[in-house]
C-alpha cells in the first residue's frame, strides 16, 4: 500500500525501487503481496495505481515467486458530492465479478491467489457476496476467499456457506480488540489472520513523536486518524516509550518487539507490515527470531492491555466501516 498511497511515500516510489524491495522480500521467504484495487490517490486516475505498479514489479520478479492477495468491493472513484463519501463498498455478484476481472487485467495475471472482500457490504447479505466469489474460484480466477474487517458473527455466516481462507484484520499492540471474539472464532474455524498495520501505522516503531514530524508525508492518512490527534498523541507515546524500554533490555527495536508479539501467536497469524525500504524490511524480518517468554508477554499485556485502555482515539475517523459497525443484512 505504501508504494502507492496514504503515507506520503508514493511520491518517492519508482518501479525500480519497488522491484528491489519485493525481490529482496521474496529471496527471504516473504512471498505474499497484499494490495487492493483502490490503493492509490483517491480519485478516478488513482484507482488501480498499486496494481499497475505491481504489474511491472511482478513481471520483473517472477509470478512464480510471489502470491497476490487483492482486496475488492471498495470503490474510491465516486464523487463525494453524489454519495457523501469517496468510499463506497458493495458486495453484489456483478461488483464481485467486475472487481476481480479488473484486478486480473490490471495486474496482467490469470488468477488471484486470494481475493478479499475489503469491507463487509451493506447492500447484500455476506452469504451472497462470498457465493459470488466462490463462483470465480470454480472458474479458476481466484484460489482462496478472504474477508476484511468482519465481525465474528459475519465470519461464521460466511464460512458456513463457503470456505473462508483468511481474515485481513487490523491487529497490533495498540489494536487488540479482535482478540475478544474474532481471534477465537478464526482459531476454531481454522482461518488464518493476516494482521494489517501490525506496527500501528508506524507509531509502534517509536519514530513518530509529534504531528510536526517529518515522517508524515503529503496527504498522509495518519493526519486525519484520531490516534494521531494532538489531544491524544502524547498519551499514546507513554505506552510506546514503555515498550521501547522493554525492547532495549531484549536487544531489539521497539518495532521488532511489536512484530514478535504477533509472531508469537502462531503460524496462523501472519503480520503484514508495509515498507518501501530494504533496510526496514530487514529489520522486520529479524523480528521472526525474537522469542518471547511468559513473563515477556505478561509485561507486554501490562503496557498494552488487551482491553485497549492504554490507547486513546479510534483506529479510523469512520469506525462504522470496521467490524464494530457490521450490520450486514440477514439472508432471507
Amino acid at each position: 500500500m505504501g508504494f502507492s498511497a496514504f503515507y506520503g511515500s508514493a511520491e518517492k516510489t519508482t518501479v525500480e525501487s519497488a522491484t528491489a524491495v519485493v525481490s529482496h522480500a521474496a529471496e527471504n521467504g516473504v512471498t505474499m503481496l497484499n494490495t487492493a484495487n483502490f490503493y492509490g490517490p483517491l480519485n478516478d486516475a488513482g484507482y488501480g495505481a498499486n496494481l499497475r505498479l505491481l504489474r511491472d514489479v511482478v513481471a520483473s520478479v517472477g509470478r512464480d515467486k510471489v502470491e497476490l492477495m487483492v482486496k475488492i468491493c471498495m470503490d474510491t472513484r465516486c464523487p463525494v458530492e453524489q454519495t457523501g463519501t469517496s468510499w463506497v463498498n458493495k458486495g453484489d455478484a456483478a461488483t464481485v465479478r467486475t472487481d476481480v476481472d479488473y484486478a486480473l487485467t490490471t495486474l496482467g495475471v490469470d488468477c488471484l491467489d486470494i481475493a478479499v472482500i475489503c469491507r463487509v457490504p451493506q447492500d447484500v447479505p455476506i452469504e451472497d457476496t462470498v457465493t459470488a466469489l466462490q463462483a470465480l474460484v470454480a472458474e479458476g480466477k481466484v484460489k482462496h476467499i478472504g474477508l476484511s474487517e468482519a465481525s465474528a458473527a459475519v465470519i461464521r455466516r460466511a464460512h458456513a456457506v463457503v470456505p473462508i481462507h483468511c481474515i485481513e484484520q487490523e491487529w497490533s499492540l495498540w489494536s487488540r480488540d479482535i482478540e475478544a471474539d474474532i481471534v477465537p472464532t478464526c482459531k476454531e474455524l481454522g482461518i488464518k489472520v493476516f494482521a494489517y498495520s501490525p506496527l500501528g501505522r508506524g507509531f509502534l516503531t517509536g519514530g513518530l513523536r509529534s504531528r510536526d514530524d517529518s515522517a508524515f508525508g503529503a496527504h498522509d492518512f495518519r493526519l486525519i486518524s484520531p490516534r494521531f490527534d494532538n489531544s491524544v498523541l502524547q498519551s499514546n507515546l507513554t505506552a510506546v516509550d514503555a515498550l521501547a524500554a522493554m525492547a532495549k533490555r531484549k536487544g531489539c527495536t521497539v518495532g521488532q518487539l511489536a512484530l514478535a508479539f504477533l509472531h508469537n501467536q502462531g503460524a496462523w497469524c501472519i503480520p503484514i507490515p508495509g515498507t518501501t525500504s530494504i533496510a526496514h524490511l530487514n529489520e522486520n524480518l529479524a523480528a521472526r527470531s525474537i522469542a518471547l517468554r511468559a513473563d515477556d508477554l505478561a509485561e507486554i499485556d501490562a503496557i498494552f492491555p488487551p482491553s485497549g485502555d492504554a490507547v486513546k482515539g479510534d483506529r479510523y475517523p469512520h469506525m462504522n466501516t470496521t467490524f464494530i459497525g457490521n450490520n450486514n443484512p440477514p439472508r432471507s
